[in-house]
């Protein structure tokens, strides 16, 4: 499932697809395993704030360190960013505090 969601991301955000499943797999991993709603993190960091590769990672180390990350907080989090990068930075500060 995730390899057929990371090709379908790809085409949409020129990041290559082995990446997006590694990123994935931290993500949910930081993120008390909640793939699906990971997944829309992903998709909303990449197609609406436009993250490349390098911010992607520097997004999912943040997480990291917050570790764990209640995910639907993250993306309701990001979702108020309304594609500003900067403000979707901070989501993972807030949404890390918030657990």
């Amino acid at each position: 499932m995730s390899s057929k969601w990371a090709k379908k991301l790809s085409s949409k955000c020129d990041i290559d697809p082995a990446v997006l499943e590694d990123i994935l797999k931290e993500m949910s991993s930081s993120c008390y395993s909640d793939t699906e709603t990971s997944m829309k993190v992903i998709e909303e960091l990449t197609v609406s704030c436009s993250f490349d590769e390098g911010e992607l990672r520097k997004f999912v180390r943040e997480v990291s360190a917050k570790c764990p990350v209640d995910a639907k907080k993250l993306h309701k989090e990001i979702l108020k960013a309304e594609g500003d990068k900067e403000t979707a930075f901070q989501a993972a500060y807030k949404a890390g505090r918030m657990v």
